[in-house]
């Protein structure tokens, strides 16, 4: 029984709307089960494709649900527990929140911390995405597709510059570390406007948004030490008001307090640690 995971860089065509690429192989005999793995909310969005007949199982309402071919995740603001069974493969294309906005013209308010099926939410054209990667083995062709597909949908890219757009990007690049109200300032838009924006388009408001982004960085930032991490200065640096706060806030989006997940790190699913590789030409 094994488990990889690997991470992959878009091209330079689409680095503005896609985080990464990623793998997930589970090889095993039969219908074993993996480990429960843990997803953390990081303020992404997800295409998710099962590329082998057999497809994971998540734990919703203390029942296990068989996850469907290729589906669609929304922000989430709960960690998800989920299960490989037998040998299989996920595929994930990992989007910023503003892309599919851009890319596809579909606000995913109606998803936040919730996931459909591909087809349903994106409609047909997705199939074509889904049976040209199943079954094959090779992670470059099915990247390659993936790309293909990407990038058929710039002909329809929305280039307007929009403060929400902006305003996503800025909570991303100031790490989380940024007040709503210094956001609309900046912005030149009202505060009442942006969290309505971020409501209808995202399903969540601006300071929730910014708040899961503080808890990614704050969590990247301990992943990528061997040393015991202090608490206080990872409060510190991520503009948390103490100790307290941070490890309240760590534990609302984890489940778990702070030393437990850095001890535990093999069960989170999502390393956003990890060095993504390079799609090769």
């Amino acid at each position: 029984m094994s488990t990889t995971y690997q991470e992959f860089s878009p091209s330079p065509a689409l680095q503005s709307f896609v985080e990464c690429y990623w793998l997930h192989d589970f090889k095993t005999q039969g219908q074993q089960e993996s480990a429960v793995q843990r997803c953390m909310p990081f303020g992404a969005l997800e295409l998710i494709l099962h590329l082998d007949d057999n497809h994971a199982y998540a734990l919703f309402d203390d029942n296990w649900q068989k996850l469907p071919q290729a589906f669609f995740v929304g922000l989430y603001r709960d960690t998800v527990r989920w299960k490989a069974v037998g040998t299989g493969r996920k595929f994930g294309i990992r989007l910023k929140p503003e892309s599919l906005l851009q890319l596809f013209n579909v606000p995913v308010g109606s998803l936040f911390n919730q996931f459909t099926d591909l087809e349903t939410f994106l409609g047909k054209e997705t199939n074509g995405l889904i049976e040209h990667v199943h079954g094959v083995p090779d992670i470059q062709a099915v990247i390659v597709a993936a790309e293909s597909f990407l990038l058929a949908r710039f002909k329809n890219l929305n280039t307007e510059r929009h403060y929400l757009y902006e305003a996503t990007r800025l909570i991303r690049q100031a790490k989380g570390n940024v007040s709503i109200e210094a956001l609309s300032e900046h912005l030149f838009v009202s505060k009442r406007q942006l969290e309505r924006s971020f409501k209808d388009n995202y399903g969540t408001t601006p300071k929730l948004y910014q708040r899961i982004i503080r808890f990614r960085n704050a969590y990247e930032s301990f992943q990528q030490t061997t040393d015991a991490p202090n608490w206080l200065d990872v409060s510190y640096n991520f503009g948390y008001s103490d100790q307290a706060h941070f490890i309240r806030d760590f534990k609302e989006f984890s489940n778990n307090v702070p030393t437990l997940v850095y001890h535990d790190s093999e069960q989170f699913f999502r390393r956003p640690n990890k060095q993504p590789l390079r799609l090769q030409a």
